[in-house]
């Protein structure tokens, strides 16, 4: 049974009901001169039994819950609501910060139920983490309610991460101290001399903003009006946005694919490990060097080889005392100093991690040909699969985990955007009442449960015929999914052609060391016939209420809307371009704002998670429409007409397999000069001219 709980907020509208508007955080945002003023107004929580036993003895714990805000995870200790966002300031600047608390209000009789820091989702057993040490002690926590870390550098904004907590408790005296309003001063001043490079608009991913508490660019302007900076885009961009790096078997399958890839516009390069070295120190360090550059327009890097082939990190000292495999910090600046500090990318990394050439270059054509010939059946692109547990080992009707209300949370924006995602869910306890926020199950997601084995061939046949999104909750190993069942074992059944692209959320799924000798499922969904042409998954154990953050965040990188903006008026944007490996990224940047208290968790998140195949993949938002060109070669020039002509279209001009030509047209019909191309007589060659463009299909044309 869920209780609402008011903190009465000093500044609220007398007509403000939280039945209506929900208990949510409300934030205003004020900017002025060498200042920003934040007000968090926090109408109130909600409370929920949650009774553990300890010892055989049985502790009447409750949840505390706030919609659209984190929570505080220091294991064992109270879990309590902690509301994190960005905050933008200006390069180059120091800054204070100053907190004022609105009336207190108290709350008797209360134990907040303790966080479960160490929790996964692999296929152990659980062991509660309860400090009673802590839970004896007469003293208020958190001591702050205010953390502010950073700055931290996103997609070009120089950022603080502020969480505020508008819950205290005394555990000894079974007390919650709430505030209601809160208000958060950001003094900054500039340092001398301050310049800075601005984010070039074309690399901007857009979203990012959607984190943010004031997004809008150029802070300098607003916070800092008449003082001396230098600010300028970088002059002219220098080398691939794309690098391809392989072993020396891969080079003919990379070097295809980087052709594909500057055919759409995407400037492609390829490097072998030769020339990069073979060791992860090696590859950081080159890759590090080239994205550093002001004017470097590099922003993702793919690893084309298995893992003994080009190493990975192996990073020790982790959450679950276990050894992460990643390729993290190739996609970073720097690598982290200590076990307790995360550092956030600043370009996106994918791996496919085969051992032949021939596996090699059929992961190459199929990601090819989910791009150039994308399904024709219309209904693909509205049709999703999201796959989910109710986990009830106490048998209670009370979800242990957030599985089901995780995909269930996002299966209600993706409906109301025109989307039919089925169901396959499973249960261990048929008695579904709740789920772990004490919210009610809905009856049509009880009808949605079914039985192990339907649930088997449900996925088959829909991973068989092709959906544009599969998403799973669950446990999982390197073989697959626990429940709903999806292994390695039912991928060697599938038939049918048409890709599907995974966000598989578990334990394990994703796991690529070749030390193993033997597949994981995502390995064997990226090389299958159909399958997916890239995936997300793990390489290792994961933390089973960060996963949820993790999968929210996911959608809202395509599908903006399924987190909340604040404040209220601010717009949201889905990622530009719709890459994989941003869409990755975005997540994980979503991270440090679900959770504080635990450095570590998100250390290890960002670690272990991975694009498996092309971080350049593009994720097609709807049925891409199609267009037609008519290219006509005269004496010196080229006449290209097409039919549209939409922001962000590329046409590249091809001769004997070398471009001669990038042109970003914005009209439809154009005279492109050969002249200057060395090419003469022009009447006796052979061009192919290709056209690109968000939301179109590809399209070439040989004269």
């Amino acid at each position: 049974m869920r209780e609402f709980q008011s903190l009465h907020p000093e500044g609220l509208p007398a007509t403000y009901e939280v039945t209506v508007h929900g208990e949510e955080p409300i934030v205003t945002v004020e900017e002025t001169k060498g200042r920003i003023t934040i007000e968090y107004f926090f109408p109130g929580f909600y409370l929920s039994s949650d009774s553990k036993f300890v010892k055989q003895e049985k502790i009447p714990f409750k949840q505390v819950n706030i919609a659209q805000t984190g929570f505080l995870v220091e294991s064992g200790r109270p879990l309590l609501p902690s509301f994190g966002r960005y905050v933008q300031i200006p390069f180059y600047c120091e800054y204070s910060v100053t907190v004022r608390k609105g009336a207190p209000v108290q709350f008797d009789d209360i134990t907040p139920a303790p966080a479960q820091q160490e929790v996964t989702d692999d296929l152990k057993p659980d062991i509660l983490e309860y400090d009673k040490e802590f839970y004896s002690k007469d003293q208020v926590y958190p001591e702050d309610i205010v953390e502010v870390t950073g700055p931290y550098q996103i997609d070009g904004y120089n950022a603080l991460l502020i969480h505020v907590r508008p819950l205290q408790c005394n555990p000894a005296k079974k007390k919650l101290i709430g505030y209601g309003t809160i208000t958060v001063i950001i003094e900054v001043t500039l340092k001398k001399p301050s310049k800075h490079v601005l984010v070039t608009p074309e690399l901007d991913r857009k979203a990012y903003g959607n984190l943010f508490l004031n997004p809008k660019r150029n802070i300098n302007e607003r916070l800092t009006p008449g003082e001396e900076i230098v600010s300028t885009v970088s002059a002219g961009p220098r080398g691939p946005e794309f690098l391809i790096i392989y072993h020396d078997p891969f080079e003919k399958a990379a070097k295809e694919l980087a052709q594909w890839k500057t055919m759409r516009g995407l400037s492609t390069e390829t490097v072998s490990t030769a020339e990069t070295g073979t060791t992860v120190k090696a590859i950081k360090k080159y890759i590090r060097r080239r994205r550093e550059h002001p004017s470097s327009q590099l922003r993702y890097v793919l690893l084309f080889g298995d893992s003994d082939m080009i190493c990975p990190d192996r990073i020790r000292h982790t959450l679950f005392k276990d050894i992460n495999i990643t390729d993290y910090y190739v996609s970073t600046k720097g690598d982290p100093e200590d076990r307790n500090q995360f550092v956030l990318p600043w370009l996106s990394v994918g791996r496919i991690p085969v051992r032949t050439a021939e596996e090699g270059m059929a992961v190459v054509k199929k990601i090819i040909a989910y791009e150039r010939s994308p399904p024709q059946a219309s209904n693909y692109y509205s049709s999703m699969l999201f796959g989910a547990y109710f986990e009830d080992e106490g048998r209670n009707g009370r979800a242990d985990r957030a599985f089901m209300k995780t995909m269930e949370s996002i299966r209600k924006r993706m409906v109301s955007l025109g989307f039919d995602v089925e169901r396959v869910y499973m249960t261990s306890n048929p008695d579904m009442q709740e789920y772990i926020d004490g919210s009610k199950v809905p009856e049509e997601v009880k009808t949605a449960v079914v039985d192990e084995e339907t649930a088997r061939e449900k996925i088959i046949a829909a991973v068989s015929q092709g959906r544009l999104l599969i998403g799973h909750r669950d446990h999982g190993s390197y073989k697959g999914w626990e429940y709903p069942p999806f292994t390695v074992e039912d991928v060697d059944t599938l038939e049918g052609g048409t890709p599907s692209v995974f966000y598989s959320i578990n334990c394990f799924t994703g796991q690529f060391d070749v030390r193993w000798r033997r597949d994981s499922i995502a390995e064997k969904l990226l090389k299958a016939k159909g399958g997916a042409p890239s995936l997300i998954a793990a390489t290792r154990k994961s933390h089973s209420f960060l996963n949820d953050d993790l999968m929210k965040a996911l959608f809202d990188a395509m599908w903006a809307g399924v987190l909340d903006t604040f404040p209220g008026s601010t717009a949201s944007y889905p990622v530009k371009d719709n890459r994989l490996g941003d869409i990755l990224n975005y997540a994980k940047t979503y991270l440090p704002l679900a959770v504080s208290g635990c450095p570590l968790c998100i250390k290890d998140h960002l670690e272990i998670y991975h694009v498996l195949g092309d971080p350049t993949l593009e994720l097609p938002r709807r049925n891409p429409s199609t267009m037609r060109m008519r290219v006509e070669k005269k004496k010196a020039a080229l006449d290209i007409f097409v039919s549209a002509c939409p922001r962000g279209s590329v046409i590249t001009i091809w001769n004997k397999g070398n471009l001669i030509k990038k042109i970003e047209p914005y009209r439809y019909n154009m005279t492109v000069s050969l002249r200057d191309t060395g090419l003469w007589p022009l009447s006796s060659q052979e061009f192919s001219v290709c056209f690109w463009a968000p939301g179109y299909r590809f399209q070439q044309v040989v004269v």
